[in-house]
C-alpha cells in the first residue's frame, strides 16, 4: 500500500470513522492529518489476554471486585479520603 492509502485528513476520519475503524481493526495503521501534518493514528487495540476459567480480575477476591466496583469514581477526592480512613 502506499502511504496515500494509509493517510487521511481529518475531515476524511470524521467522515469515515467507521470504515476507518474496521481497517484498524484489521491490522492497518492509519495517519489522520491536519492541514497537511500528521496528528495522530488510528490503530487496533491490542487483544487482552483471557481469564483462566473461575480466574479472578486482576488477582482480586470477590469482595476486593465488589467493593473496586462500588466506589463511585466521581466523588469528591474529600470523600475518598473519608471512605477510605485517610481524611476525618
Amino acid at each position: 500500500m502506499t502511504p496515500s492509502e494509509n493517510t487521511v485528513s481529518l475531515y476524511e476520519a470524521k467522515t469515515h470513522l467507521s470504515e476507518l475503524g474496521e481497517r484498524a481493526a484489521r491490522g492497518e495503521e492509519i495517519v489522520v492529518t491536519k492541514h497537511g501534518k500528521p496528528r495522530f493514528r488510528i490503530v487496533a487495540v491490542e487483544k487482552l489476554p483471557r481469564r483462566a476459567p473461575g480466574g479472578n480480575l486482576l488477582g482480586m477476591s470477590p469482595e476486593q471486585q465488589a467493593a473496586l466496583a462500588a466506589i463511585d469514581w466521581f466523588e469528591t477526592d474529600e470523600q475518598l479520603e473519608r471512605d477510605f480512613g485517610t481524611r476525618e
